[in-house]
């Protein structure tokens, strides 16, 4: 089975900024590499993937956000895995993102 690597865009997930202790909104970039039959089931394996890691979760005691998207920049069948895990993460402004 073909390797994928899938570039993932997030935004408006709560996050904790660790500088003032408050909630925000945030988006993300991430990179997952995934074995998958075709670039349909890549993105579904990828999702499964995000939705269990700790990372993607909202702060304890907050609700699931309901405006949180994820999308999929890009999906490119490569040789193999580099690494997984992580994200870059950038403060979500008002009137910005790709809704």
């Amino acid at each position: 089975m073909p390797w994928y690597r899938c570039l993932v865009a997030g935004e408006n997930f709560p996050w904790v900024r660790a500088e003032t202790g408050r909630v925000e909104l945030m988006g993300f970039y991430a990179t997952r590499w995934v074995e998958a039959a075709g670039p349909e089931e890549a993105e579904l394996k990828v999702l499964e993937m995000m939705r269990a890691e700790d990372t993607f979760q909202p702060p304890e005691g907050q609700p699931k956000p309901k405006d949180a998207k994820v999308f999929f920049e890009e999906i490119v069948e490569v040789a193999g895995p580099r690494t997984q895990g992580g994200a870059t993460w950038f403060p979500m402004n008002e009137g910005e993102g790709k809704s």
